[in-house]
Protein backbone atom coordinates (compact mmCIF):
# COMPACT_ATOMS: atom_id res chain seq x y z
CA UNK A 1 0.00 0.00 0.00
CA UNK A 2 1.47 3.31 -1.08
CA UNK A 3 0.28 6.71 0.08
CA UNK A 4 1.43 9.99 -1.46
CA UNK A 5 3.30 12.29 0.94
CA UNK A 6 1.24 15.29 -0.14
CA UNK A 7 -1.99 13.57 0.96
CA UNK A 8 -0.90 13.42 4.61
CA UNK A 9 -2.03 16.40 6.71
CA UNK A 10 -2.25 17.23 10.42
CA UNK A 11 -5.38 15.06 10.52
CA UNK A 12 -4.30 11.43 11.07
CA UNK A 13 -4.78 9.13 8.07
CA UNK A 14 -5.57 5.56 9.23
CA UNK A 15 -4.14 2.50 7.50
CA UNK A 16 -4.30 -1.26 7.90
CA UNK A 17 -2.56 -4.02 5.99
CA UNK A 18 -2.10 -7.75 6.51
CA UNK A 19 0.75 -9.87 5.20
CA UNK A 20 2.29 -13.23 6.13
CA UNK A 21 0.26 -13.67 9.32
CA UNK A 22 0.84 -10.13 10.55
CA UNK A 23 -1.55 -7.18 10.75
CA UNK A 24 -0.08 -3.66 10.73
CA UNK A 25 -2.49 -0.89 11.62
CA UNK A 26 -2.09 2.70 12.71
CA UNK A 27 -2.11 6.23 11.38
CA UNK A 28 0.05 8.70 9.50
CA UNK A 29 0.10 12.35 10.50
CA UNK A 30 2.14 15.30 9.26
CA UNK A 31 4.62 16.47 11.90
CA UNK A 32 6.13 19.29 9.86
CA UNK A 33 6.85 20.20 6.23
CA UNK A 34 9.41 17.39 5.87
CA UNK A 35 8.34 14.65 8.29
CA UNK A 36 5.37 12.33 8.71
CA UNK A 37 4.68 10.60 12.01
CA UNK A 38 3.80 6.90 11.78
CA UNK A 39 2.23 5.36 14.87
CA UNK A 40 0.78 1.90 14.94
CA UNK A 41 1.18 -1.68 15.97
CA UNK A 42 2.09 -4.99 14.42
CA UNK A 43 0.29 -8.08 15.70
CA UNK A 44 0.14 -11.69 14.68
CA UNK A 45 2.29 -14.80 14.42
CA UNK A 46 5.16 -15.68 12.13
CA UNK A 47 7.06 -18.92 11.60
CA UNK A 48 10.46 -18.81 13.28
CA UNK A 49 13.37 -21.14 14.00
CA UNK A 50 14.55 -21.40 17.61
CA UNK A 51 17.91 -19.70 18.04
CA UNK A 52 19.06 -22.42 20.43
CA UNK A 53 17.89 -25.81 19.07
CA UNK A 54 16.71 -25.02 15.52
CA UNK A 55 13.13 -26.23 16.05
CA UNK A 56 10.39 -24.48 14.13
CA UNK A 57 7.68 -22.64 16.09
CA UNK A 58 5.27 -19.74 15.72
CA UNK A 59 6.60 -16.50 17.14
CA UNK A 60 3.93 -14.20 18.57
CA UNK A 61 4.44 -10.59 17.49
CA UNK A 62 2.93 -7.65 19.35
CA UNK A 63 5.06 -4.58 18.67
CA UNK A 64 4.33 -0.88 18.66
CA UNK A 65 5.69 1.24 15.84
CA UNK A 66 6.67 4.88 16.33
CA UNK A 67 8.61 6.23 13.37
CA UNK A 68 9.21 9.42 11.49
CA UNK A 69 9.03 9.18 7.70
CA UNK A 70 11.06 11.53 5.56
CA UNK A 71 10.48 12.39 1.94
CA UNK A 72 14.00 12.04 0.61
CA UNK A 73 17.23 12.29 2.58
CA UNK A 74 16.69 13.11 6.25
CA UNK A 75 18.76 15.93 7.70
CA UNK A 76 19.23 15.04 11.37
CA UNK A 77 20.55 18.45 12.32
CA UNK A 78 18.69 19.66 15.41
CA UNK A 79 16.96 16.30 15.98
CA UNK A 80 17.71 13.87 18.79
CA UNK A 81 17.65 10.06 18.69
CA UNK A 82 14.86 9.58 16.19
CA UNK A 83 13.87 6.50 14.26
CA UNK A 84 13.53 7.86 10.74
CA UNK A 85 12.77 5.95 7.57
CA UNK A 86 13.52 7.67 4.27
CA UNK A 87 11.29 7.29 1.22
CA UNK A 88 11.94 8.42 -2.32
CA UNK A 89 9.45 8.92 -5.14
CA UNK A 90 6.99 11.06 -3.12
CA UNK A 91 5.21 8.00 -1.70
CA UNK A 92 5.12 6.21 1.64
CA UNK A 93 5.24 2.43 1.21
CA UNK A 94 3.40 0.94 4.21
CA UNK A 95 4.36 -2.58 3.09
CA UNK A 96 8.02 -1.58 3.30
CA UNK A 97 7.54 -0.26 6.84
CA UNK A 98 5.99 -3.60 7.84
CA UNK A 99 8.82 -5.57 6.19
CA UNK A 100 11.51 -3.42 7.81
CA UNK A 101 9.99 -3.50 11.29
CA UNK A 102 9.40 -7.26 11.07
CA UNK A 103 13.02 -7.91 10.08
CA UNK A 104 14.26 -5.68 12.90
CA UNK A 105 12.06 -7.63 15.34
CA UNK A 106 13.31 -10.99 14.04
CA UNK A 107 16.95 -9.95 14.47
CA UNK A 108 16.60 -10.50 18.23
CA UNK A 109 17.05 -13.94 19.84
CA UNK A 110 13.94 -16.07 20.40
CA UNK A 111 13.63 -19.53 21.90
CA UNK A 112 10.98 -22.23 21.59
CA UNK A 113 9.06 -23.32 24.71
CA UNK A 114 11.45 -26.24 25.33
CA UNK A 115 14.55 -24.04 25.28
CA UNK A 116 12.98 -21.30 27.41
CA UNK A 117 12.75 -23.81 30.25
CA UNK A 118 16.42 -24.88 30.09
CA UNK A 119 18.70 -23.64 32.85
CA UNK A 120 21.94 -22.92 31.03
Amino acid sequence: MKIAFFKISAVPVPFEISRDGLKFSGSLKRKDAELIECKGEIKGEIPYICDRCGAEFNLVVSESVDLLLSEGVFNDEGHENMDVMEFFGAEIDVDEILRSETEAFKSDYFYCENCKNLNL
